[in-house]
């Protein structure tokens, strides 16, 4: 691997979050505070020295800056006030960018150019329900499906699952490459793996061991409000096919229910952190934080307000809340290869293949 030193590294890290770095003097106080350092795996300082010596490519292949759940614990006490927190989190954001095909992920992290662009996204959505929308839909009683019908919703589903798929797996591999080359597996991989999906994924146990665990909960809840949502979704989909019986609507709107809350717990606990600027870990938020909470804020509440409208009988109003429910999961689901939202791939894979790849 390449040693050659990037001399405007440090320049671009500064630009996604890392903006007291210099005055780090190396003395290792964040790396012997945190909890989750251990072992081969070594952070933040490891990272600190990196980004001080311009070495981005070490930076790409070191699975550690994935095993940092950013608890802010190093941050505050840091004597020097240079944030190694906040640098993990700016070095996150720029793996995303480096990982992504074609570095398409850099478009969403170009500061009010990004944000043109997911308003470009928006209009798109907005469009694409307009124009497909069904020109006469139901009034006399709730009938969404008379509003966007079942075959554009399956076939524009079908068409953004095979986007986010090929995207996914393309980054994915391009931060597996980064990670393993030049190493060789040094044990099994499948027990590694179900641990990690276990602990790390349905569980999220290292959050327990950081000071504050406060931030387990609402991390979870962002977890299972996603996943449990996808697992509706599926079961609704799985039943339009004939796949499922016709009871499976009943467990999917259940599901369905259980996200939304989910959802509006997680996104709605970290956004008021964000506001409130109280702990190390909020005290900075790069803009793609915030739109990335707000969509999963939005989506949730979105679609609870649906089934409110729904249950009331009240069709223009369910309508017109599907339709913008719609568009927000398009934005989310668009964006997820390239966004904040992968993180939630990249990081259990850098667990499970720290595992398998130690020295």
């Amino acid at each position: 691997m390449s040693l050659a030193v990037n001399p405007q590294f440090i320049d671009k890290i500064k630009k996604l979050g890392a903006f007291d770095i210099n005055a780090c003097y190396s003395c290792g106080n964040c790396t012997a505070i945190c909890p989750l350092s251990e072992g081969e795996n070594s952070f933040p300082r490891k990272m600190i020295r990196y980004t001080l010596l311009g070495l981005d490519r070490k930076i790409l292949s070191s699975p550690e800056l994935w095993l940092c759940y950013y608890c802010g614990e190093c941050s505050d006490s840091c004597p020097r006030e240079a944030d190694p927190g906040g640098l993990m989190m700016a070095l996150r954001r720029f793996a995303i960018r480096n990982y992504s095909l074609g570095k398409i992920a850099d478009l969403f992290y170009r500061g009010a150019g990004s944000v043109f662009l997911w308003i470009f996204l928006t209009l798109v959505a907005a469009l694409g329900v307009y124009f497909f929308r069904e020109p006469h839909p139901v009034f006399d009683k709730v009938k969404p499906l008379s509003f966007i019908s079942l075959d554009f919703l399956h076939i524009a589903g079908l068409a953004l699952g095979g986007f986010i798929f090929f995207f996914a797996l393309v980054n994915i591999l391009i931060m597996a490459r980064s990670i393993t080359r030049g190493k060789k597996p040094s044990g099994p991989w499948l027990k590694p793996l179900w641990e990690t999906l276990w602990n790390e994924v349905f569980l999220q146990k290292r959050f327990g061991e950081c000071e504050d665990k406060r931030r387990r909960l609402p991390h979870l809840g962002l977890f299972w409000g996603f996943s449990l949502l996808f697992i509706a979704t599926i079961l609704a989909f799985g039943q339009d096919f004939h796949f499922f019986p016709l009871w499976a609507k009943i467990p999917a709107r259940i599901l369905g229910l259980a996200g939304g809350v989910f959802l509006l717990y997680g996104s709605g606990y970290f956004l008021l952190k964000r506001f409130s600027r109280q702990d190390a870990y909020s005290k900075y938020s790069h803009h793609s934080d915030w739109i990335f909470l707000l969509l999963l804020l939005l989506i949730g509440f979105t679609g609870l307000l649906m089934d409110l409208f729904h249950l009331l009988s009240m069709p223009w109003a369910t309508y017109i809340t599907f339709a913008v429910h719609l568009i927000l999961v398009f934005d989310l689901l668009i964006t997820a290869p390239f966004s904040k939202f992968a993180h939630s791939l990249y990081r259990p894979i850098a667990l499970w293949l720290s595992e398998v790849y130690k020295k």
